[in-house]
């Protein structure tokens, strides 16, 4: 238990909780990175066509927003590491919405099958 200044107290999670939830972050960067670079060898067409969409969706933005602030924010996306690093992270929160909904419903499905 950890008192905090307001006098409540407040459970920290385990140690295996902790270790559930980081080693899922890790195995969805590293399974990301695996399908990124397995569609490098095998369908180069699809990083570019995920690429070019994210560019038009980019602009889209920017020119949805009244300058100066549109044209900043088009610049910071694309030209400072945005276009990759942006990808990877899309990437990485599809892969984690996707597998977060799997197990959700696996554990609703395991629940309802206990039950007489």
């Amino acid at each position: 238990m950890v008192l905090h200044r307001n006098g409540e107290e407040r459970r920290r999670p385990s140690f295996g909780y902790l270790l559930k939830v980081h080693s899922f972050r890790a195995v969805t960067v590293l399974l990301a990175w695996v399908l990124i670079v397995a569609a490098f060898y095998e369908k180069p067409e699809l990083l570019t066509g995920a690429q070019r969409s994210l560019q038009r969706g980019i602009e889209a933005v920017g020119d949805a927003i009244p300058p100066p602030w549109g044209p900043r924010i088009e610049f910071v996306f694309r030209e400072i590491g945005g276009l990759i690093w942006l990808q990877i992270a899309l990437l990485i929160t599809a892969l984690r919405s996707a597998l977060s909904t799997f197990s959700f419903l696996a554990r609703i499905v395991s629940r309802s099958d206990r039950r007489p």
